[in-house]
């Protein structure tokens, strides 16, 4: 049993002692007496047992406590992206599909800034990129680095 079991069933034990000796004592002008001192013997029992209690497992430091929101933060951030990116590269593939064009989008790099605004960075694509490449700039604007599958895997042409 552990230190916290242990504690507890002292108390317990405690308590279900000093009612018992409450019940037997005979004295009816001695009861509010001998009920005060079992009540402070009660209290002893039980901050004796509390102060055996390790409560480091209850409440961790906060420099872990604040490292913690911060990782669940940054996979949030990092998740947030990346649903971001595949709804913009699958809305961005259903059109290219719905003019004809002979690619599609392999890969796009968004950044979201505090103001929860979306950048498109990059787009990759696959199958013919010129034909592409005209119908990102339209949808895109210039600003967007856009490159062929082969180019962003290190591959000539």
């Amino acid at each position: 049993m552990n230190t916290a079991g242990a504690g507890i069933l002292c108390i317990c034990c405690a308590a279900l002692g000093l009612t018992l000796g409450q019940e037997f004592i005979p004295a009816e002008q001695f009861r509010k007496q001998i009920r005060l001192l079992m009540t402070v013997l009660l209290l002893t029992v039980i901050l004796s047992q509390l102060r055996l209690i390790d409560l480091s497992a209850i409440s961790p430091d906060s420099d872990s406590t604040e490292q913690t929101a911060e990782d669940i933060l940054e996979k949030a951030d990092a998740y947030r992206t990346e649903a971001v990116a595949e709804q913009i590269r699958t809305g961005l593939n259903r059109a290219l599909e719905e003019h004809g064009a002979p690619c599609s989008v392999a890969e796009i790099i968004v950044h979201i800034p505090d103001d929860g605004s979306i950048r498109i960075e990059r787009a990759v694509l696959s199958g013919n990129v010129l034909t592409g490449t005209v119908y990102l700039r339209e949808w895109l604007g210039g600003d967007v680095v856009i490159e062929g599958k082969e180019a962003a895997a290190g591959d000539p042409g």
